[in-house]
């Protein structure tokens, strides 16, 4: 698949805000699109994938251990979300392929750019932007490590 766009959003309620932008601008373009899922993780929940790392690297499962590490997970896990997305995916026409991530935004951007090569642009949906999910600190963060065009989405604003 010829990816060179990727979707980032939170595994939340919102989830597939922007997609339809994300999808139109993919037909446009005549490329592909990646979908990160990003799962907020409680500090806790770090600590436990970080204690089950190294038990992998222990026992010699040093791949495993790097995965858990840096927030990958299996690309396909059944989720509602992740059958929702592929189902509008499919129906618009455009290739595309869902990954997970369990670190934060910064470094599961960071990551999944550092492993796919073939992206050219990061359109980051509304729940991530939105709501300060996401602070001003984070995003210049974002901007001068991702050496790509990064396009951040806002809902619509609501006249009353």
């Amino acid at each position: 698949m010829k990816q060179s766009l990727l979707f980032m959003t939170y595994e939340d309620d919102d989830f597939d805000e922007g997609l339809s932008y994300a999808l139109d601008l993919a037909k446009m373009m005549d490329r592909g699109i990646a979908i990160l899922l990003v799962h907020k993780k409680k500090l806790s929940r770090k600590f436990e994938d970080l204690m089950t790392a190294i038990t992998f690297a222990q026992a010699n499962e040093h791949e495993t251990a790097r995965q858990i590490i840096s927030g990958q997970v299996s690309e396909d896990n059944g989720t509602d979300q992740q059958n929702v997305l592929r189902e509008k995916c499919d129906s618009s026409g455009v290739s595309t392929k869902i990954y997970n991530a369990l670190d934060d935004t910064s470094a599961a951007l960071n990551n999944f750019l550092k492993n796919n090569k073939g992206i050219d642009m990061v359109l980051l949906s509304p729940s991530i932007t939105d709501n300060g999910n996401l602070s001003a600190r984070e995003l210049n963060q974002l901007l001068r490590t991702a050496s790509r065009p990064i396009v951040t989405m806002a809902k619509h604003a609501h006249a009353v």
